[in-house]
Formats: structure tokens, sequence, C-alpha cells
């Protein structure tokens, strides 16, 4: 008898995706190379791993019936899979002989026993807990499929698309959090789900919560810890519906205890038990990856204190996105626990009022959550309305009050990515059911839905308030304008999923980013690409570009790209030259977000080693760097460039004051 590596991997993998951890699946995935193996998945049948499981589970039972000196005794029935793994239990817990030479189990045996198909049922929540406890990004947003197998096909793969995921790995990228095309990969089955248009919501004034300055973190270690943070508002423990039926609601928080702030005397601060997940609880995987340049330690001062960090504290679950308004001190986030945020951040010296969007949907007759992961949300030019896009199928578009403007159903499945054009007239979503739709934001309607791809669409970018572009784990580009029926232009060359897309500030060169390690330029006049920058030795999942070069507000300062890798680097490139200028090295997990200032003279990246850095993009040194208590999925800048926003695993979003310095 002999087993590889990879076989266990594959059927691990396959149980994630079966079981709709579809974040975890993708970094799993992700890591362990599961589309460089040779498995033909399409020959391996559903539930092999459970399948797997209950036959050793059987003959474990009989081993252990089985005295010493070879008599059988009374079959241990009901045997767990905890307790098949625990020598111990055998040892201290032995089939207890009689003289007849029957034998009966201890009761302690009998009452840590159950039966075996509960076992097996118990698998999911047992890893779905064991993964909150260590939740990562995902997804990313490249999603992995094996050689041969069903996902090669999008028709006829088979996985729920409701959580992250990331994405990973997921999401897309920039405005996703992790892990979109982890549902990508996989054709979501909600797609098969009722979509009817949702009701409208009810809307209350939310009070205020308490900002704590959280004390800086103990050294990290490579793992990804995710304590789920301390909840300021109760839990909902409404079980998760499968009716995509669609409303939101706000919620008014109540004040947050004061006693965390004690943590900024000086003490360290007590981390919250990790609770066990809700339905309203996604899951994803832990995504880690070893840099290939030894990252260097930070100097003391150059760190952010505690002090000078707000931490905002809220959510439940895995907060994935978040984003300034244009306009105003008002921070926008979404998280896993079906629920975006509006944190009012223009008031330093009170502690910042949060509005809590929820994500229902219409269930018996009550609004219930989605429990969906809220994993995209864009505000409009002006800052009046926020976008967000959901797991659950739905586009919203939500006042700066908090009250549901409208709710966008054309969708089947996940939304991965989503953008408002310049112009503030149109939305722009990406799906897991392989289209891209414009949306009229002042009616809620769909304008126009594209079915180019033949694969989910990771990420969407605006070139003109009409046109735009649009990535797939099909790995293609398609760039489309409203009112054509086909593709104006479609740019193939990447090897692997395409996790993001940008076009420059001009709106003439397009940047994509792919699991196949490589950054590609490409321009209209152009079939193959301009520059074909190969350097990350892993995965790269998001792209900026810089607000600098002709037609910004910076015409002097030269245009540079910046990507972040699964290999724990930054890059900035100089693309006129088609050059790097500078690796930034000094995170040592994977990288998920990178946003340069407003006026291009810094850049900010998140990482899940807890860290957020600040460099200078003229001479690539840290000039800044805050450690938060976990992984940190996005980070964004406001528009004054005073403060820098930004997302974490563990529920935590926390602000950076850089006018303190």
């Amino acid at each position: 008898m002999s087993f590889s590596s990879d076989e266990v991997n594959f059927l691990v993998y396959r149980y994630l995706q079966e079981s709709g951890f579809i974040h975890s699946a993708f970094v799993f995935g992700i890591e362990s190379h599961i589309s460089q193996s040779n498995i033909n998945g399409a020959l391996v049948p559903p539930a092999a791993l459970l399948t797997i499981l209950q036959k050793g589970l059987m003959y474990t039972e009989v081993e252990w019936s089985v005295g010493e000196n070879g008599e059988m005794g009374r079959p241990i029935e009901g045997l767990s899979l905890i307790d098949a793994v625990m020598p111990e239990i055998k040892l201290t817990n032995p089939p207890i002989k009689t003289e007849s030479g029957k034998s009966a189990t201890s009761d302690t045996t009998n009452a840590s026993s159950s039966s075996a198909s509960t076992a097996g049922a118990n698998i999911k929540a047992e890893v779905k807990t064991e993964t909150t406890l260590t939740a990562s990004a995902a997804q990313s947003s490249s999603g992995v499929t094996a050689t041969g197998t069903a996902a090669a096909s999008a028709e006829s793969t088979e996985t729920d698309g409701s959580t992250s995921n990331a994405a990973a790995g997921s999401a897309n990228a920039s405005n996703n959090a992790v892990a979109s095309n982890t549902a990508a990969t996989t054709a979501a089955t909600t797609t098969g789900e009722d979509t009817k248009k949702p009701e409208a919501c009810q809307t209350t004034a939310a009070g205020p919560t308490t900002a704590v300055d959280d004390a800086t973190s103990s050294s990290s270690n490579n793992g990804c810890s995710n304590n789920t943070a301390a909840s300021n508002e109760a839990t909902s423990g409404v079980a998760a519906s499968t009716a995509p039926n669609s409303s939101s609601s706000v919620t008014p928080i109540a004040p947050a205890p004061n006693a965390t702030t004690a943590a900024t005397a000086g003490s360290t601060p007590t981390t919250a038990a990790p609770a066990a997940p809700t339905p309203a609880q996604s899951v994803t995987g832990t995504a880690t990856s070893t840099a290939r340049v030894e990252p260097m330690e930070i100097d003391s001062a150059i760190e952010i204190p505690a002090s000078k960090a707000t931490v905002l504290r809220g959510h439940e679950s895995e907060v994935f996105i978040c984003a300034w308004n244009p306009s105003r001190d008002l921070l926008a986030s979404g998280s896993g626990d079906s629920t975006a945020r509006i944190w009012d951040m223009s008031d330093t010296g009170n502690s910042p009022n949060q509005l809590v969007l929820r994500h229902c949907i219409q269930k018996g007759g009550a609004e219930v959550p989605s429990n969906k992961d809220v994993t995209s949300l864009d505000w409009n030019c002006d800052g009046t309305l926020l976008a967000t896009g959901s797991y659950d199928g739905f586009a919203r578009i939500w006042k700066t009050d908090g009250h549901l403007a409208s709710t966008l159903g054309q969708h089947k499945g996940p939304i991965f990515a989503l953008k408002w054009n310049k112009r503030g007239n149109y939305i722009l979503s990406a799906g897991v059911d392989k289209t891209t739709i414009i949306w009229d934001a002042s009616t809620g309607q769909c304008t126009q839905q594209f079915s180019f791809h033949n694969a989910p669409a990771l990420d969407v970018d605006w070139q003109t308030n009409n046109s735009f572009a649009s990535c797939s784990t099909d790995q293609r580009i398609h760039v489309c304008r409203l009112g054509s029926e086909a593709p104006v232009k479609t740019f193939r060359g990447h090897t692997n999923e395409v996790n993001a897309i940008k076009w420059c500030p001009q709106g003439k060169l397009l940047a994509s980013c792919s699991d196949d390690m490589t950054l590609k330029i490409w321009c209209m006049n152009r079939d193959k690409c301009c520059h074909d920058l190969q350097a990350h030795s892993k995965e790269i999942y998001t792209i900026k570009w810089s607000p600098t070069g002709p037609g910004t507000q910076n015409p002097n300062t030269n245009l540079l790209l910046a990507s972040a890798s699964f290999d724990s680097t930054v890059r900035l490139w100089d693309v006129e030259r088609g050059s790097c200028i500078h690796t930034l090295t000094k995170h040592t997990e994977p990288v998920y977000s990178v946003a340069f200032s407003p006026d291009g003279k810094y850049l900010a990246s998140g990482s899940f080693d807890k860290c957020v850095h600040i460099w200078s993009t003229q001479s690539g040194q840290l000039v800044h760097s805050y450690k938060g208590t976990g992984g940190i999925f996005e980070v964004c800048w406001n528009s004054k460039g005073t403060k820098v926003g930004a997302s974490a695993s563990d529920g935590s979003v926390f602000v950076l004051d850089l006018r303190k310095f």
C-alpha cells in the first residue's frame, strides 16, 4: 500500500470545495500546487475523502475490538474520528472482558463516542472552526484547478460560491477581498438559486462605537492566526439561508467597552477568545509563503506606536475590503459577517460612529442575514453613494446615512468585483456566472450584460465612462464598450488565471497580473503585450498604478506600477522602460494589497504578516510600519493623504493617522 502527498492534498482540496469552503480550498490548492498534479479529477467520485475516512474508522473499530490474545470481544461501535486518532483513548478505556467472553466498553468510551455517520457529519463543522481560527485571505483572487478536473470546464464544476474566497485567494484583488476566484474556479451552486429581487429594508441610526488604540502586538509567527475579534454587537444567530431574495438594513451599534483602551497604557492587550463560527461567518484558508529575499528587521524608530492608531471593532468575521469616501473622512468596510460598515473618522476627538449595513434576504416572509461575504465595495465620484457586492449575488447602493437606495439583481452567483465609472452614472460588476454587467445607478436596472468569458470573471476596470476591461479565470482579457455586442479587443498571453487588471490614469495602458507569476502591459493598438514583466517567484495578487504622470494632478512625477505577490514582496516598476526599480522585501507573508498616496510619494502595503508598511516610492525605503492583530486584506489612503485605513482577518479595521508624525 502506498499513497502520495499529492493524492492526499487532492482529496482534501475536493472536500473543501464540496463543503463550501471555497476560500480555504483556493489557498490550500495554491500552497499544495494542486494544478501541477497529474490526478484526473473527473475520475474521483464525490465525497471521496469522507468515504475513505469512514472505511478507516470501521477498520479501527474492528482492530480495537480484538484483544491482545486474539480473542474477539464486544465490537466497538460509534467510534469518533477524534477518538480513533488518540491512542490514549484505547489505552485508558480497553474493552472489559467478562467471564463468559463477552466484552463491554467502559462508560467513558461510550460517552465520548458517537456514531460513524455523526462523526462524518461533524467533520465540516470541525474543519470550519479550525479554519476560522487560522483564517486568511483568499481569495485570494485566483482559483486553483486540478489538471483534468471538471474545473477546466466551468459548466461541469460544482461548489458552493458562498464564501471566500479570497479568494483567493481571492475576489478580485483591488476591490475584492480575497478570494474571489476561489468560487470562480468552480461554478457556484448559487447559480441554481432563485434570484428574485430583494425587498426594501429597515433603517435606524447607529450609535457610536469606541475606538481603541491597540497596543503593539508581540513578534509574529509565520502562521496566520486569526483570533476572532470581540464583537460590539450581538450575533444574529439566524441560520444560513439559501434563498437569495435580498434586502438590507442598518443597525445601531452600542458603544464598545472602554476596558480595551487600557492596552495603550503599556499593558499587553488581551486577545479575545476565538469564537465558534456562526452561520453568518465565512471561512478562508491560510495563505503562507516564504520570501526568497531575507526580510530585514523593522527599525523601532519607524514603527508607528499604538497610540497613533485607531482600532475599530465591530465586525464579527474577516474584513475583506475597505475604502475611503473621496470627499469626507468616512471609511467603508466589507466583511464575511454579511455586513458593510461606514465609520465616521472626521471627529478625532470622539469615538467614531459606525453604521452597520446589513445584507439581508427574504426568507419565510422575514428578513434574515444573507450569511454571504461582502467582498467588494466602491464609492461614487462625489462620495454620496456606496456600492457593495456580495456573494449572495446582489449588488446594492447605499446612501451615506446607511439607507439602502437600490438593489441590483441580475447575477447568478457571487459578485467578485464592482466599480463606479468616473461620471457616477454607471456601476460595473463581475461575477462567477462568467458575465460582467453595466448598471444604471439611477434606476438600479441592468443596462447591458456581457457574456464573453467562458469562466468566472474576476476583475473589471473602467477605461472611459462607457468602456471597460474584464479579466477571468479563462486567462483572457476583454475590452468592451457599452452598446457593442462583441469585445472591442481581446488580449491573450497569460498562461494562468488573471487576477487583476488596471488602466493607467490616462486610459492608454492596461496592466494585468496573474497566477502565472507575470505582470503584463497591454495597449489597444497591439495584440501582444507591450511588456512582459517577470520577476516575482509566486502568484501576483494585485496591482496599482501611481496617480502620477501626464493627465494626473502630479504630472511632473514619473508613472509607476506596483505589484503585490504571494512571494511576500512588493515591486515598483518603471513601465516606460519595462524595468523593476525597487523590490520591497520586509514583509514575511503574502502581500494582498498595495495603495499609493494621492501625491504618489508613498506606497502602503498590507500583508498576512499582520503588518502595514509605508514606503517611499522614490527611494524604496520603509518610512513607517504598524503591526495589527490580524492578516491584512486591504489598505487604502484617504483623499488628503493623511490617513491609511486597513482591514484584517481577525475582524478589525484600523486607521493610521500620519498627521501625527
